[in-house]
């Protein structure tokens, strides 16, 4: 199984290291491209033509894959999956930290358009919730933590249409290096 790791604002590809070596310890073939520019600049939109790009680069348009999305890339991967035909190809979406209801976070003057994307109600986010049907065709996860500082309110990862289930990690960027959360992907993977 093929899956693709997408970063969140301000990484690349390589913050997924520890978790592609175990995925790939279980036989995972995994793909964390690095999207350019990663602060979020060109907008959500820009980041998934990336990602729709690296990924039509590296597998056949027949190959079916998996998504790991964590924070920002989550929403990226959204924006590839409902808006640029990826719910095509993909078999299972699991969203980790992501602010699918925004962030409060996001009002902070870093004024970039992807961030701005990313504000509680903001058109891009009711966009996405308005397009979710064509996601059926996937089985989707979302996996967040209430001690999450980033994702403000942290319950705003909590997506009413994935399978949901909170865990206990501290700070955002924890929760990628969470044994359970791991654990409960590769579950899920291999269902």
């Amino acid at each position: 199984m093929k899956i693709v790791l997408v970063h969140g604002i301000f990484n690349t590809g390589h913050v997924f290291f520890w978790m592609k070596k175990r995925l790939e310890k279980c036989g995972f073939e995994c793909f964390s491209p690095s999207l350019w520019p990663c602060d979020g600049r060109k907008g959500i939109e820009q980041a998934s033509k990336d990602l729709k790009a690296k990924i039509d680069e590296k597998y056949d348009s027949a190959e079916k894959i998996s998504i790991i999305g964590f924070s920002m890339g989550a929403i990226v991967a959204r924006y590839y999956l409902q808006e640029l035909d990826g719910a095509k190809r993909v078999d299972k979406f699991f969203s980790i930290a992501a602010p699918h209801r925004g962030s409060y976070w996001a009002y902070l003057p870093y004024p970039t358009k992807g961030v701005r994307q990313l504000r509680p109600k903001s058109e891009f986010l009711q966009h996405l919730a308005n397009s979710e049907h064509r996601l059926k065709s996937v089985a989707l996860f979302s996996y967040w933590t209430p001690f999450d500082t980033s994702i403000v309110p942290s319950s705003s990862s909590y997506w009413k249409i994935a399978k949901n289930k909170k865990f206990f990690s501290i700070m955002h960027f924890t929760i990628i290096f969470n044994r359970r959360v791991l654990k409960e992907i590769i579950t899920n993977l291999k269902k």
